[in-house]
């Protein structure tokens, strides 16, 4: 094989290479999206940009803090996993936070924050932010924060959980689509 057949191979190999890796990240969301187990989960109020993936909804999951029996072998910024359960109400709750990916149940990766009295703190890692075409964002926003408040609390946000894989599916406001909401109540 020639010099210049050996470059025309490794430059193919490359380019796929390329290619795969946001391939398979597309592939895995869309898998969880299509096969995993739905979860709804509460939320609370944060028009954010990012500069390279647009206008998105600042979501805060509840729950976030939970009771741990063993605070003492939890460290601020630690990975873990929040096992999953439902409530009464068709909720996420978490029974109960694991070093490691539980085989066996639904499970999300989570990062540990304070600890105190028998309580952690946890942030949901990749599910505070639901990504909206520019000219609807802000008036999701402003629906979201306004249906988000203590008192009104009608927002919540469903999330589809698949071994170690989790995508958020949908914003709800008054049990509806953001989407189907916002076209209602132009």
């Amino acid at each position: 094989m020639s010099r210049r057949n050996w470059l025309l191979a490794a430059f193919v190999l490359i380019a796929a290479a390329q290619l795969a890796a946001p391939a398979w990240m597309i592939f895995s969301r869309e898998r969880t999206l299509h096969a995993g187990k739905v979860f709804k989960f509460r939320t609370r109020p944060i028009d954010p940009v990012d500069a390279f993936r647009g206008h998105y909804v600042w979501l805060n999951l509840e729950p976030n803090e939970i009771k741990v029996a063993d605070s003492y072998v939890w460290h601020g910024g630690q990975k873990a996993f929040a096992v999953l359960d439902i409530d009464t109400n068709g909720f996420a709750i978490v029974k109960r936070l694991e070093h490691a990916m539980p085989a066996d149940e639904p499970a999300v990766a989570v990062e540990t924050g304070w600890a105190y009295k028998g309580k952690m703190h946890i942030q949901w890692s990749g599910l505070d932010r639901y990504y909206m075409a520019e000219e609807k964002a802000p008036a999701a926003e402003r629906a979201y924060r306004e249906h988000s408040r203590a008192t009104n609390h009608t927002c919540h946000v469903t999330v589809r959980v698949n071994g170690p894989q989790a995508a958020l599916e949908e914003l709800f406001i008054e049990n509806q689509p953001v989407r189907e909401w916002l076209r209602q109540h132009k």
